[in-house]
């Protein structure tokens, strides 16, 4: 688990007296996230497993800490808890059919969202100022580390863009994307602006195309005057970027994809890299190689027979499987192939039904960049990243909250 693992600005209204235990989950959790980041931090920094073997135990006990307050909620959501429990017994199906070819901690990290979502959701106290702390502590731990260290686990060649104790910049960009989401209701539209900075340093084409689709998504409704003005702007922004030639990397991943889109994935995984260059005319073979290994992964999981398609071949058994020994870099697809069709209605309904329940809209932007990014990295991994996204999803989407939690204007 060491992969870690718009709306009303104002100051929120703090909690006043001792916290009872309804008001602890979400200290508690920063807190231990907090604690798990620097055990990462150790860990990366010295090379030594015993930190490793610690933050992994510190995430299974936040996961403990996330289902305690399911146990307790008060809040009766049927709808979300019939989601978590179908999600347990179809990934403890999944484990039970693929006996053996089934990493257990990555189907715990998978319905861990679940959990902490309607942990979150029960237990949407008022947001204190130790939370906030919290955040700021995780979003400087990693810069800290890139002042001081330099990692000693991710040194293969399989890392070529490591950031910080990250395994590359796109998680990374997702974990301060995480921050911003949870940071929204202090800052409203400024998140956004921290967004766009976030995606611009980390310079990969997935978190600023995520960004701008998302803004641009939650930005159009209701059609008005400043819509069409914002569309009109956008436009000349993107005329001037292709004419300095900021958008070459993406129009030249999209025709390296259509060149070799016939392509069989075992003819790709035969080819030297100079081979690959010589075909697209690119050296960039991130888009390349994940259409080729999707397409790869669909045409195994299709293959399968019937409890195959509803269960899936096993989480984290794709690198294993397939041609290319990579993870799927698509958890939509990742969920269907490696858990089954059952687990992918559910998680595909839990997601995108967050989406249209959150009312702040820098909330919903934020949010929205996460499920846009599903598309094309591993993001399930990231524990810290799915903790904060979903609990906090969970509060911002709760009754309690929007009613008398919200902070005020």
């Amino acid at each position: 688990m060491n992969d870690l693992a718009l709306g009303r600005e104002g100051t929120p209204h703090l909690a006043s007296g001792s916290m009872t235990m309804q008001g602890r989950f979400f200290v508690v959790t920063c807190f231990g996230l907090v604690f798990l980041n620097c055990l990462t931090f150790l860990y990366h920094l010295t090379g030594s497993t015993v930190f490793n073997v610690l933050s992994n135990s510190t995430s299974l006990l936040l996961i403990l800490w996330s289902a305690h307050h399911v146990m307790i909620t008060n809040e009766k959501n049927y709808f979300y808890n019939a989601l978590l429990t179908l999600a347990c017994i179809f990934t403890g199906t999944s484990y039970l059919v693929n006996f053996g070819s089934f990493e257990l901690s990555d189907g715990l990290k998978l319905v861990s969202i679940y959990s902490f979502y309607v942990a979150g959701r029960g237990m949407s106290e008022r947001m204190q100022l130790p939370e906030k702390r919290c955040i700021y502590m995780l979003a400087a731990l990693p810069l800290i580390f890139r002042v001081v260290g330099q990692t000693h686990v991710y040194t293969s060649i399989e890392y070529p863009d490591v950031f910080s104790y990250f395994p590359n910049t796109n998680t990374a960009a997702l974990y301060f994307s995480a921050l911003f989401f949870a940071l929204s209701p202090w800052f409203g539209n400024r998140v956004l602006v921290a967004q766009f900075i976030n995606a611009a340093i980390m310079n990969r084409v997935g978190p600023a195309l995520a960004t701008i689709v998302s803004i641009g998504l939650w930005s159009f409704f209701p059609l008005r005057l400043q819509v069409f003005v914002v569309l009109i702007l956008l436009a000349c922004a993107s005329i001037a970027a292709h004419a300095f030639g900021a958008l070459d990397r993406l129009l030249t991943g999209l025709n390296a994809i259509a060149l070799i889109w016939s392509l069989d994935p075992s003819t790709v995984a035969r080819m030297t890299t100079k081979q690959l260059i010589d075909l697209t005319g690119t050296t960039d073979m991130s888009a390349f190689f994940r259409i080729t290994h999707w397409t790869n992964i669909w045409q195994i999981y299709s293959s399968l027979g019937p409890s195959g398609i509803l269960f899936g071949y096993g989480a984290s058994q794709t690198g294993v499987l397939t041609v290319l020994p990579l993870p799927p870099h698509n958890d939509y697809l990742r969920v269907l192939a490696e858990y089954g069709l059952l687990n992918f209605l559910v998680f595909v309904v839990f997601v995108f039904s967050i989406v249209f329940s959150l009312k702040d809209r820098a909330a919903k932007t934020m949010y929205t960049v996460l499920l846009i990014y599903f598309l094309s990295e591993n993001l399930i991994d990231n524990f810290t990243s799915m903790t904060l996204f979903f609990s906090y999803a969970g509060r911002f989407t709760s009754p309690k909250w929007r009613a008398r939690d919200q902070p005020n204007a």
